[in-house]
């Protein structure tokens, strides 16, 4: 009988601690164990920052492309495109007389947005400004990733810069950079007339003495300012900011 009785309590006391915890409210159960259906996955990392980037492309004898890329939740969702010439001058679209690389300027664009990619068909007759934009998208892009894949202070590659115009025109450089190290420069000068500078005729020795040897000195000081040219100085002060120019273009940061 007592043995009866004590089975009767201990039956009794199991159903009352189940029923307790089945009235436990959702808050009140431990966390390890709660699986509502409503619980949000973890937010995924984001490849870019939101902003709006600037790069350019390489430069070569036509000039280069400039590209500038607004992103927002790893969206692209604007661009804006261009091109310098090779005097270092924006190219005027309204009056440039070649009708695809006018269209290209703007279906580029579009195309970039569209895709949320760099990876775009080139447009048809304009390679290559098609090129010069889709590396110029591809190094803004890099600018703007949180986690860089390029790990030196400068993309490798040929960049342009130019000097403030004076009453004599102003300076160009072309600067190449391989693994943050100027591999080599080249000068040139954009008279007053808009023509560039024939140092083969000009009769100022001391000018074309700096034009012709500073493009190593400026190799030796990995772009940076250079010492005055003896008989050149203003020369020397428009490569320098030339130089500066084209190094600032180069950053990836």
């Amino acid at each position: 009988m007592k043995r009866i009785l004590v089975l009767s309590l201990a039956f009794a006391l199991t159903l009352s601690l189940l029923a307790g915890c089945s009235a436990l409210k959702p808050q009140e159960r431990p966390q390890g164990r709660q699986q509502g259906a409503g619980a949000q996955p973890p937010a995924a990392a984001k490849t870019y920052s939101d902003g709006t980037y600037t790069a350019a492309s390489d430069a070569d004898d036509h000039g280069y492309a400039l590209a500038t890329v607004t992103i927002k939740d790893d969206k692209i969702t604007a661009v804006q495109l261009k091109e310098v010439t090779e005097k270092a001058v924006d190219k005027d679209f309204n009056t440039y007389p070649y009708a695809p690389s006018k269209e290209a300027n703007a279906e580029m664009a579009e195309r970039f947005v569209e895709k949320n990619s760099v990876d775009v068909d080139d447009y048809t007759k304009a390679t290559h400004s098609s090129q010069k934009y889709k590396q110029a998208v591809r190094r803004a892009l890099e600018k703007a990733k949180v986690t860089p894949a390029v790990m030196t202070a400068y993309f490798d590659g040929t960049f342009m810069g130019r000097s403030k115009a004076g009453e004599h025109g102003y300076a160009i450089a072309l600067v190449t950079i391989k693994g943050d190290k100027v591999t080599d420069v080249k000068l040139n000068e954009v008279t007053e007339k808009n023509e560039f500078k024939d140092y083969t005729k000009y009769p100022y020795k001391k000018s074309v003495e700096a034009h012709d040897q500073l493009p190593a000195k400026f190799v030796e000081s990995n772009g940076r300012p250079v010492d005055a040219f003896t008989g050149a100085t203003q020369s020397t002060e428009a490569f320098n900011e030339a130089v500066a120019s084209a190094m600032e273009q180069a950053k990836v940061k």
